[in-house]
């Protein structure tokens, strides 16, 4: 079947306008619906408001709001993604200006506007799961590697369980070392905030039991760690690495504690 160009523009723009809607709020603000999603369903809130010659799009901090539910936010906006960040706006042409993010543009350039503002959202966005991808498929293996180079192989219990203690499988030591003077040394890694929350049970339960250990905790990037988790975290552990770019600090950690 012959496509009919004509036909097929008039499709898509009927398509394209039945995705694309603005509401106006009970309080009176002007949102604008589009097929822009995060990934656990929630459209972008994107309001509408008078720009000098058109319209501004914002999304009144939401998306740094929503990042900062996993990350760090100040640690989000630094460094490397920072820059990557800040390329990504002066590519789009998006403005930031106290967390939020907003595109001015004339109304005959709203449709433009509206996809270079979506498509900056999402580049924003898929920094954070590029994060969490690379920490999940590298960091254990990267650690495991660096405590090889630390010390000899048969000095280290990976996975190691406690016969002492009940329910052991639910409380796994990523990594058991013989401490000085007889003493037990439990090494975790963590590369993200879950992995953080579940070492802070583990060693409360420890604790709980009078166990006696020293810890160490080696980040992926420590920066990255909520405040509150890490709050908790450290309030149980014992010595931190903020990452495995600190190998020499880990080193030294390890040498301190370790026979």
């Amino acid at each position: 079947m012959a496509i009919n160009p004509d036909d097929l523009q008039k499709r898509l723009c009927e398509q394209l306008c039945a995705a694309v809607r603005v509401e106006r709020r009970p309080d009176g603000v002007l949102m604008l619906e589009a097929d822009f999603e995060f990934p656990d369903g929630d459209r972008y809130p994107i309001y509408l408001s008078e720009a000098p010659g058109g319209v501004r799009l914002s999304d009144r901090g939401d998306t740094l709001m929503r990042i900062s539910y996993d990350h760090d936010i100040d640690a989000f906006l630094a460094g490397s993604r920072g820059l990557l960040i800040e390329r990504i706006l002066g590519e789009e042409r998006v403005g930031q200006d106290g967390g939020v993010f907003y595109l001015d543009a004339p109304t005959d350039r709203l449709s433009d506007a509206l996809f270079r503002y979506g498509r900056a959202l999402t580049r924003i966005y898929d920094l954070t799961l590029h994060s969490r991808s690379r920490a999940a498929s590298t960091f254990y293996e990267d650690l495991a590697d660096l405590l090889l180079q630390t010390m000899a192989e048969e000095c280290i219990q990976r996975d190691h369980l406690l016969p002492e203690l009940p329910n052991a499988e639910a409380y796994p030591v990523d990594y058991r070392l013989v401490g000085k003077h007889g003493g037990q040394v439990f090494l975790y890694g963590v590369p993200n905030r879950d992995k953080a929350r579940l070492t802070t049970i583990i060693l409360s339960r420890f604790h709980q039991l009078h166990l006696d250990f020293d810890s160490i905790l080696v980040f992926s990037d420590q920066a990255a760690i909520p405040r509150l988790d890490l709050a908790r975290l450290s309030d149980v552990g014992g010595d931190m690495v903020s990452s495995l770019e600190s190998s020499e600090d880990l080193r030294r950690k390890i040498e301190r504690r370790v026979a």
